[in-house]
């Protein structure tokens, strides 16, 4: 078999799950939310007459927009295990250690994450919300990045 692989599957017989983002990333989504709301509530109160079905409809569709990936920030889970990483929720993806071909762990303040390319096709990003994925993502990626030890 591919050694990679058993590496992998004996290295995360256990998975390791946590949340997708950190709770100041979090934190900041029910800050942009709240203003949102509350921006929606002035426009309402202040909507002149002239105001029309088009404008309402405008309205909504802006705060449906930039609201729609905040559920993935607030409740989203990243999960590594022996067949590969995922992160679930709204985004849902899922990349299986057999398709990978290059990968990087970024380690960003707010939101670190492993970047996973394939032949084909855009990269996928997948968040760590803490500690134990940071440490999941370097393990994964030191598995999959150095040289294999000769026999």
């Amino acid at each position: 078999m591919n050694p990679r692989l058993d590496a992998l599957a004996r290295a995360f017989a256990q998975p390791v799950e946590g949340p997708s983002y950190r709770p100041l990333t979090r934190g900041l989504a029910v800050l942009v939310v709240a203003g949102l709301l509350a921006w929606a509530v002035r426009v309402v109160a202040a909507a002149p007459p002239e105001f029309t079905a088009a404008h309402w409809v405008a309205t909504a569709a802006f705060e449906a927009v930039v609201l729609w990936p905040v559920p993935a920030l607030l409740f989203g889970r990243t999960r590594v295990d022996a067949d590969g990483v995922r992160q679930l929720g709204w985004l849902a993806r899922h990349a299986g250690w057999a398709e990978v071909r290059r990968i990087r762990f970024v380690r960003v303040p707010m939101s670190p994450r492993l970047v996973v390319s394939f032949d084909s096709g855009r990269p996928r990003i997948f968040y760590s919300g803490n500690a134990a994925l940071d440490a999941a993502f370097e393990r994964v990626q030191s598995l999959l990045t150095e040289p294999l030890p000769r026999r």
